[in-house]
């Protein structure tokens, strides 16, 4: 981890700015298969069918956000060296709520699935789904040591890799008539061939323990960030879930292709947030920098998402009609529009909030966490009951 800790100002601009051209690549890359793979997907399969896996990889991304408590971000953020009690206390920590977070799901299912009536579709979707949550917690480690260091051509290559495997697979199988079975084996795909390959690149001394020095430095960053995570599963995940109650899957699998297409241009943003989270973190104790590329990522980041938000609302309804047995995804039109104004004005509070995060100031974000929080569950429920899926949107 020497090098991870040896990086100055030169290297931390350098490293970032190489940082933000590969993820910038890997995004137009991801969501250029993500596009042509979701696009044959939702003509292949029905919107229920769309909805269906999208409320299921809701389930399991809640529990996603409690399986570290925040201990790969504190790593991450932590001014001084990471060192291997660090590591492997925290890798302890996210193995044993992954576990419990297994569990709760293995002895809650049968009782909602009997309520639901859910079939052989939805347990095979959720078991290759806790798979992949499983693995997901296994690359934690190594991506960590990997954005450490700002090598996000290393974390790029996977998250390509990973993507195709899942499209390819999905489009595959949906061809052949497997229909929603398709998600389960793409998604099972997916993990397993991350995780080797995140292996593959970036090792690490895997091993067991936990030091209590380590965990109370870490703590102090990855509790008040991760109360700002369950913060955001209250906003996001589990209004979703809510709301899914409400509008039904075909309603659901409607807001989840508005969704789809406005995550294009959000996908610049993310790789930015990608890079500036540990970069801002490097840069504390240079305010006049840390100012600088605060505004200068919010700039770049508005005028590549702006433009490309408004063109997707205003071509979608043509591309619509223009492809055959498409035009069944004509209902997503309006709830588009909402999305997309909601994600321009998410791309300029999401780099604020990341930049309070990066820097310690986590109290300024849970408060306006708690905020939005209240509005969506507010509105959410709300509109939905009233107006459906467009209420949602």
């Amino acid at each position: 981890m020497d090098q991870t800790e040896t990086l100055n100002i030169e290297e931390i601009k350098s490293s970032s700015a190489i940082g933000v051209i590969f993820l910038s690549l890997r995004n137009f890359a991801i969501q250029a298969v993500s596009v042509v793979g979701f696009f044959i997907l939702s003509i292949v399969l029905g919107a229920s069918e769309v909805g269906l896996f999208s409320i299921v990889a809701e389930v399991v991304s809640i529990f996603g956000y409690f399986s570290d408590i925040g201990l790969a971000s504190a790593l991450i953020q932590k001014k001084g060296t990471v060192d291997k009690k660090d590591l492997r206390s925290s890798f302890t920590i996210q193995q044993i709520l992954v576990l419990l977070g297994l569990l709760i799901i293995f002895f809650t299912y049968p009782s909602v699935a009997q309520s639901r009536n859910f079939g052989s579709k939805e347990l095979w979707i959720l078991v290759s789904l806790c798979f992949s949550f499983f693995a997901a917690s296994l690359k934690t480690i190594p991506s960590v040591i990997l954005e450490r260091r700002l090598d996000f051509k290393s974390i790029s290559t996977v998250d390509i890799i990973e993507n195709v495997t899942f499209y390819l697979v999905a489009v595959i199988f949906a061809l052949m008539g497997f229909g929603a079975y398709s998600y389960a084996i793409a998604a099972f795909t997916r993990s397993l061939f991350g995780l080797i390959i995140m292996y593959k690149i970036q090792s690490w001394p895997i091993g067991f323990g936990i030091d209590r020095q380590s965990l109370k430095e870490l703590f102090k960053f990855g509790i008040p960030f991760q109360l700002n995570s369950f913060i955001a599963v209250a906003k996001d995940r589990f209004s979703s879930l809510l709301v899914a109650g409400i509008i039904g899957t075909y309603g659901f699998g409607i807001i989840s292709w508005a969704q789809k297409a406005t995550r294009i241009p959000l996908s610049l943003m993310d790789a930015m947030m990608k890079v500036t989270f540990p970069a801002f973190s490097r840069l504390q104790d240079d305010p006049h920098t840390l100012k600088r590329s605060i505004e200068k990522s919010i700039f770049f980041i508005a005028l590549l998402v702006f433009p490309m938000l408004a063109g997707i609302a205003i071509i979608s309804s043509d591309f619509m009609h223009i492809i055959p047995k498409y035009t069944k995804w004509l209902p997503a039109i309006i709830p588009l529009y909402f999305i997309a104004f909601n994600a321009a004005i998410a791309s300029v509070t999401t780099p604020l909030t990341n930049a309070f995060n990066a820097v310690g100031k986590i109290s300024i974000t849970t408060k306006l966490m708690i905020m939005w929080t209240v509005l969506t569950w507010i509105f959410y429920p709300l509109l939905s009951l009233k107006f459906g899926y467009i209420g949602t949107a």
